[in-house]
């Protein structure tokens, strides 16, 4: 066991220009993931890595690091003995220069048996080297390592990062750990905030570096940073009496803005809460990275909280500014929404004639007749009232309107697509239309909010499977990481609406659905290809239900009249699957199902062929479980709970007809009976689903 008393630390630090907030933390996992295997590749451990960050700065710091690797002994097998020496016991060239190559002396080679004989090993002696030393090799290779969306060069290096390298400070305990790297050489040299102008600081010991940052007004630590500045943002909507909800991806965002974080507080005019909540928050939100403010009921009120950088001398110059900043978007956000409310959204809609939606699949106003239709056709085929159905399809041809606004044309307020045109909606006395409108692109990204109404689902899977089985058409298909209309997140949000509302559809009906709307036949297999598309998202949301992959798997193999009740059966082999009159149930499955031929067989059996008692008990058996199955109503909750009773009749006879019967007779004509009574039985074992691909701890440990 290593000594503690010799551990040491270590600290690499990049300095550098201000990088882009979204490029911080992706950079930081490149370097952890580089420099972890470098290390282990040169069998140096350490206690702990941790990460350090901000605009200014990315830092690894290693805690408990040996001082020297670790000593290693390698193994290498060379020629055979007859070949690496003489009669006489004496190296010939052979082996001189085996042992040469491995680093070794000839005297020093050892003799081993092999499937080809005895032949001769080399044992190579490695490690014993300083870590510092190692380091010195490691640290450049893991910042060339590093990646990101947009790169610069500078000077005359064809180095590349996001942002000029300006220093790099990197020490071990107490010595620097030098190399050279876009025209800067290592030193202990760190930085301070920009504003106190402190010049270079010494990390005189490793161990010493934030304390030595903080000192300089630097807060390095992101998650210390991150408290600071959430508990500054509610001391100062409390000294207000008010509140700012949690914004956690706002909050992440401002920390990787600032190294030395303060707060300021201003206002703007109240004339301005007549716009939506929304359009006041995206303008503070999405341009200036403000928090909203609101009292304790939830009401917005007219102030704003931004995170700076520091603490300037006169915090009253800077909140001035920025509310200048704010009152400008402030100002052309109601002008755009004034100007858009002078034209009525059919208006709006007849311009999306000159939007494309898709190359070769027509224009935004071809998507929103046909959202038109098959919201309508969605909601018919849910027994929708009439004015559901009507509401739907106003909704449905005024829903993508907006995207020929103001508001929205000119980019400031893209992010309220949807929002904007059920606010305008309902304001033109379409307020059914516009509750659905505003809805309609929910849920957005992963753990967003449902649709809360029948109006605004029906919507958003019209939305949504219109997108998918358009992009499917025109061959745009997600690949790996490529997924550029987000289709997975899309099929993830219909699959959640339809099993959050329980509404009685297959995904394939849907999808039929869908591509009647567009003109000409799908393609062959389209229709399949979507279904499993959709399936595949279906995993995701039963994972998240807590079922395992396997009972998954089992359950979508199969089908189902409807999507929530593959749900159904999914959750109810879960339920089943560790009891043992299930297990066995499995087990005269898999029996079954097993020796079925891969091509479809006929399942029509002739009781003329059937000779022996154990085939006879097992038709019968069949027959009288088909006809309870068939009296089953499906849908019901305990709909295959039920079937699952029903199917366990059938255990004994199939062992019995498996110990007994001979299913391959050598007659064809009584092998092609036994088969179709086989694929009576195993048809009935799919109603609940592929038993063949549960797993159990017995067979996953062989």
């Amino acid at each position: 066991m290593e000594n503690l008393t010799t551990l040491k630390d270590a600290v690499l630090e990049i300095g550098c220009e201000e990088l882009p907030a979204s490029y911080i933390r992706p950079a930081m996992d490149q370097m952890v993931a580089a420099a972890e295997a470098s290390l282990k590749e040169h069998k140096i451990t350490y206690q702990h890595l941790y990460t350090y960050y901000t605009p200014r700065r990315l830092t690894l710091f290693f805690k408990g690091l040996p001082e020297m690797q670790q000593d290693t002994s390698k193994e290498v097998t060379g020629p055979l003995v007859s070949i690496a020496f003489d009669e006489h016991g004496l190296p010939t060239r052979a082996g001189e220069g085996f042992a040469k190559a491995q680093g070794v002396s000839a005297a020093s080679l050892r003799r081993a048996p092999s499937p080809k004989g005895e032949v001769v090993v080399a044992i190579k002696k490695g490690g014993g080297r300083l870590t510092s030393e190692i380091m010195a090799t490691v640290f450049p290779e893991v910042i060339k390592k590093v990646r990101f969306p947009k790169v610069q060069r500078w000077g005359n290096s064809d180095f590349q990062f996001a942002r000029p390298i300006r220093w790099v400070c990197s020490v071990f305990s107490r010595t620097v750990i030098p190399f050279e790297i876009a025209g800067l050489y290592s030193s202990r040299d760190t930085y301070g905030l920009r504003s106190l102008k402190l010049g270079a600081l010494d990390v005189v010991e490793a161990g010493d570096y934030i304390e030595v940052l903080k000192n300089a007004g630097v807060i390095a630590d992101p998650a210390e940073r991150k408290s600071l500045i959430w508990n500054k943002v509610q001391q100062a909507a409390a000294d207000k009496g008010a509140v700012v909800p949690a914004d956690p991806e706002l909050l992440d965002d401002v920390n990787n803005l600032v190294e030395s974080p303060d707060v300021i507080m201003g206002s703007f005019d109240p004339k301005y809460l007549e716009l939506p909540d929304e359009v006041i928050v995206t303008a503070m939100r999405e341009h200036q990275k403000y928090f909203a403010v609101r009292d304790k009921d939830g009401v917005l009120l007219p102030y704003f909280i931004g995170v700076i950088n520091g603490t300037p001398k006169d915090k009253q110059v800077v909140i001035r500014s920025n509310e200048a900043v704010l009152k400008a978007r402030l100002e052309d956000a109601k002008f755009f929404v004034q100007e858009d409310l002078k034209v009525g959204l059919e208006e709006w809609a007849e311009k999306l004639s000159g939007i494309t939606w898709l190359e070769g699949m027509g224009t935004m106003a071809d998507k929103s007749e046909r959202l038109s239709k098959l919201a309508g056709k969605i909601a018919e085929n849910f027994k929708a009232s009439k004015e559901t159905i009507k509401t739907v399809q106003t909704a449905g041809l005024l829903c993508k309107a907006d995207l020929a606004t103001n508001i929205i044309r000119e980019k400031e307020f893209n992010s309220l697509q949807g929002y904007m045109g059920g606010f305008y909606a309902i304001q033109q006395n379409k307020s059914e239309a516009g509750a659905a409108i505003q809805k309609h692109y929910y849920p957005r990204f992963s753990g967003d909010k449902l649709p809360d109404t029948k109006e605004s689902s029906i919507l958003s899977m019209a939305d949504k499977i219109d997108t998918i089985v358009g992009c499917f058409k025109a061959r745009i298909i997600p690949t790996g990481s490529q997924d550029p209309f987000a289709l997975r997140r899309q099929a993830l949000g219909i699959l959640q609406i339809i099993l959050e509302n329980r509404y009685s559809i297959s995904l394939e009906e849907l999808v039929q659905l869908a591509q009647k709307a567009y003109a000409g036949k799908p393609k062959p297999n389209e229709t399949k290809e979507i279904v499993e598309f959709l399936k595949g998202r279906l995993q995701t949301v039963l994972d998240a239900r807590g079922l395992s992959f396997d009972v998954i798997n089992a359950a979508v193999a199969t089908d189902a009249p409807t999507l929530v009740e593959m749900v159904t059966k999914a959750e109810t082999i879960q339920k089943n699957k560790a009891d043992k009159d299930f297990q066995n149930l499995v087990t005269a499955a898999g029996r079954v199902l097993r020796i079925l031929p891969e091509k479809k067989i006929s399942n029509k059996v002739s009781k003329a062929l059937l000779k022996t008692a154990e085939e006879k008990e097992l038709f019968e058996k069949i027959l009288f479980t088909q006809k309870l199955i068939d009296d089953q109503e499906v849908g019901t909750p305990d709909y295959y709970q039920d079937v699952i009773g029903h199917l366990e009749a059938l255990v004994d006879p199939i062992h019995a007809f498996f110990e007994k019967v001979m299913v391959m007779d050598k007659n064809a004509k009584v092998r092609a009976n036994r088969l179709a009574l086989l694929k009576q039985a195993g048809d009935l074992f799919l109603v609940v689903g592929d038993f063949r691909k549960l797993v159990y701890a017995s067979e996953a440990a062989r």
